[in-house]
């Protein structure tokens, strides 16, 4: 297998961190050793920068987060976003009319903070996730009775999250999601989608950053699981789909490794930069 790889884009959920969100001993092991080779570590991530600063902190990257599938650039050091394409306010005048129709439960990810409509599974989960952690690391939410209130509010809207208990309803909202509707969207689940500016995804935002760099997509290892995760995987010099992931990004990928939850990252890394662990 080929070396002179001096990039490692890794996704966080169902790739860099178990079920219980945690890193295992043995990746972290393997990230350290990679670290000391010189190597830069990115995190490419669906998640809103505020969800993933305190887990850039503990890894001590110096490198930027790309965050909300390539919506944005985020920079820990400078707490600002460097780079990104926003969702427009006549984007989401078309997206209102549809998302009441087929009711959807809504999470926007802003510049400043998480916009969500009250009594939000998702959104309940997270602030008890966080309610142990430190205030610093705490995100901000919002909370908006209206989906024109949610989309109203006045700031950057990167990407939304669009859920369903009905999967019929997400199949039938795509199926009107007309060319002239100008977005870039992403099937998480049977029962939800992402949504973004189009053109926007990992894969282009994280081939932005390489390139500013001076460094060569063919020199960067990526690691993912879900279908948001294609466009990295694909376009890099080993695209690597964990145990765990979809079908589709098996196929879409170089190599398979393990599981998160049997060491893929670290198992992987070994073999490749032939590290001892």
């Amino acid at each position: 297998m080929k070396t002179g790889f001096k990039v490692i884009a890794l996704d966080i959920d169902g790739t860099l961190l178990t079920k219980q969100q945690k890193i295992s001993a043995l990746t972290w092991q393997a990230i350290k050793h990679t670290q000391k080779k010189g190597i830069k570590l990115i995190l490419v991530t669906g998640r809103h920068h505020m969800m993933a600063t305190s887990l850039h902190a503990q890894l001590e990257l110096d490198t930027p987060i790309i965050c909300a599938n390539g919506a944005y650039i985020y920079d820990p050091n400078q707490k600002k976003i460097t780079e990104g394409s926003p969702l427009n306010f006549e984007q989401k005048l078309q997206l209102i009319p549809l998302i009441e129709k087929y009711a959807f439960d809504v999470i926007c990810y802003y510049t400043n903070g998480i916009g969500h409509q009250p009594q939000n599974r998702l959104i309940q989960k997270a602030k008890m996730y966080f309610d142990s952690k430190p205030e610093e690391v705490a995100p901000i939410f919002f909370e908006h009775y209206t989906i024109g209130h949610l989309l109203g509010f006045e700031d950057e809207l990167w990407k939304m999250d669009l859920i369903n208990s009905d999967p019929a309803a997400i199949d039938s909202f795509i199926a009107e999601l007309s060319s002239e509707h100008s977005f870039e969207f992403h099937r998480t689940s049977k029962n939800g989608l992402e949504i973004m500016d189009y053109h926007n995804s990992k894969g282009s935002r994280l081939h932005s950053w390489v390139i500013k760099r001076g460094f060569d997509m063919s020199q960067v290892i990526a690691f993912g699981d879900n279908q948001n995760d294609i466009s990295m995987l694909s376009q890099v010099g080993l695209g690597v789909a964990m145990g765990n992931a979809t079908d589709e990004v098996k196929q879409s990928s170089h190599c398979l490794t393990k599981s998160n939850e049997e060491d893929g990252i670290a198992l992987l890394l070994a073999e490749v930069l032939s590290l001892s662990l």
